[in-house]
């Protein structure tokens, strides 16, 4: 087996997220996968197996059987990364985001609130002994791997519980991550941790017990959405923002602020002398926590979004997630740090639906290895470079405020026939881009009925003229989806791909249904109101 990249250099982290909580690749689809990603200088996978992993034990967590690996896809998936002189850093979530486990009736008592069943019971040895299983067995499965993420991000109900029972919550954190570091040491592993527990929770006492971890552990630091070279909202004790935009609310600087938003004049004094060298007025200076970290003593890896979840189903905005990743790159840059994981959410949670195809990945995947100062092999060979570069942007504005969709997706399709590789991708990106299209079609549709809910004023012909329109709108989105089906459904497999389907055509086509039956009864009214 080769050795991997990073486990004989000190070449920086360029990592994609491989998120398998939902839509599954087809094993047959592994081998290229990999290859591409090396192709683009990525030197690091941070695979989030959830509950496609063949746990043992009596540990039974899978929805989808169909897609569960076995050992042996396992360690298949482990030799692919070799060969491509890729490291695999496994995520085992050991805190929240445990919602895959805790949905199951017979984990629903493990979960600390069974109502939203996601973070793990810590009060209780047998959930804590279920979660120290769970991660042994991952660690157990990956010798090679030198770092294991842990996750601890967005613990809330952690907080709620500390709280409720008169305990420092911070105590309970780090109780917790002293025995998850001490079985990951045994393994000879160094565990990575998301930090938005301790931005969120920052303070002098914090600031002052962080010593004992900061050569044990590598920080994760994300920020999905800061751009440019200045935030006015920062995340630290919370998320903060300067007092003095309450005078200033006409300033197109200023941002959105809510009744949860805190002020950076009030920070503690600790985090106040942590975080000024960072601030400029009423400005931060992104990716500031990175710069935070690293003046505290700690290895940092930054985390960009290549897809985030927000984003939902059908495109992303590109123009946004490159200029998050580029300020990561800066951020990296300045810091002297590790290097920097693109995140690819499949979904916001186990609960919610999937987000827009990996196959949309390509060109944030370029941008993340540039941002590190590597040297991506052209994807699309036979375009230029300069063209592609355009259109990428261009469906970032599509998505964004462009009504430009058929447009660009006609000069999409006259350019395949030049294309040397991957119009597999292209075509993704054209079949998803006329999918943006109809979508806004079939938003304005609603409107058009929606916006005489309180009467049936248009005349009859109106409301025959929306109808016929409903109707062409509901021939295109099932051919769209007949399309769809067949061209991703080569790479693509699983209960999750149905979903996914059913989420960007199934669900418009069966609110078309509905709509028409309000058309044809507004036509009535119509009809009878005005005599016809």
């Amino acid at each position: 087996m080769k050795t991997n990249a990073l486990s004989t250099s000190t070449a920086p982290v360029v990592a994609v997220h491989l998120d398998f909580k939902s839509v599954q690749y087809k094993p047959s689809y592994l081998p290229q996968l990999m290859a591409d990603l090396a192709s683009q200088g990525v030197n690091a996978v941070l695979a989030e197996y959830e509950d496609i992993f063949p746990f043992t034990n009596g540990i039974d967590v899978v929805q989808d059987r169909k897609t569960l690996w076995s050992a042996a896809a396992l360690r298949r998936f482990q030799k692919l990364a070799s060969e491509n002189h890729i490291e695999i850093i496994p995520l085992q979530q050991c805190l929240g985001h445990l919602e895959y486990v805790f949905r199951w009736q017979r984990y629903r008592k493990l979960a600390l609130d069974q109502k939203y069943p996601s973070v793990v019971n810590i009060d209780s040895d047998v959930a804590k002994a279920l979660v120290f299983e769970m991660l042994e067995q991952v660690l157990t499965a990956h010798p090679e791997s030198r770092w294991i993420h842990l996750g601890m991000d967005e613990a809330h109900a952690l907080v709620t519980h500390a709280k409720a029972s008169g305990r420092n919550v911070l105590d309970v954190f780090m109780e917790h991550l002293e025995n998850l570091c001490t079985i990951c040491e045994k393994h000879h592993k160094t565990p990575l941790i998301w930090s938005d527990m301790w931005e969120d929770g920052l303070s002098d006492e914090l600031i002052s017990r962080l010593q004992q971890f900061k050569d044990r552990i590598i920080l994760a630091s994300w920020d999905y959405g800061s751009t440019g070279d200045k935030i006015a909202i920062g995340r630290v004790s919370g998320f903060r923002t300067s007092r003095a935009w309450l005078n200033d609310p006409a300033n197109k600087e200023a941002p959105a602020i809510g009744s949860s938003h805190k002020w950076i004049e009030e920070m503690p004094a600790a985090v106040r002398r942590a975080v000024g060298p960072h601030l400029k007025g009423r400005f931060f200076t992104p990716m500031f926590q990175a710069d935070m970290w690293s003046k505290l003593g700690f290895r940092v890896i930054g985390a960009s979004a290549i897809r985030s979840s927000g984003h939902l189903s059908v495109m992303p905005n590109y123009n946004i997630l490159s200029e998050n990743i580029a300020a990561w790159g800066r951020a990296i840059a300045r810091t002297g740090q590790l290097g920097q994981i693109g995140t690819s959410w499949a979904r916001g949670t186990t609960w919610c639906p999937p987000g827009y195809n990996t196959d949309l990945n390509w060109p944030l995947v370029a941008d993340l290895a540039r941002s590190m100062g590597k040297h991506p092999k052209p994807f699309f060979k036979g375009i230029p470079a300069a063209t592609v570069k355009r259109i990428v942007a261009t469906l970032g504005r599509c998505r964004a405020d462009w009504r430009l969709e058929e447009r660009i997706a006609d000069e999409m399709e006259s350019l395949l026939p030049k294309l040397k590789t991957h119009q597999h991708e292209w075509t993704s990106m054209i079949i998803m881009i006329r999918a943006l299209r109809l979508h806004r079609r079939a938003e304005y549709a609603v409107l058009e009925v929606d916006f005489f809910h309180a009467n049936s004023r248009p005349v009859p012909s109106e409301w025959d003229r929306r109808l016929e329109d409903q109707a062409a709108i509901l021939r295109d989105f099932k051919k769209l989806r007949r399309e769809a089906r067949a061209h991703f459904g080569k790479r693509y497999y699983g209960a999750a791909f149905d979903e996914w389907l059913e989420d960007v055509f199934g669900a418009p086509i069966r609110r078309f249904a509905d709509m028409a039956q309000e058309c044809r009864r507004k036509k009535r009214e119509a009809a009878k109101l005005y005599g016809c």
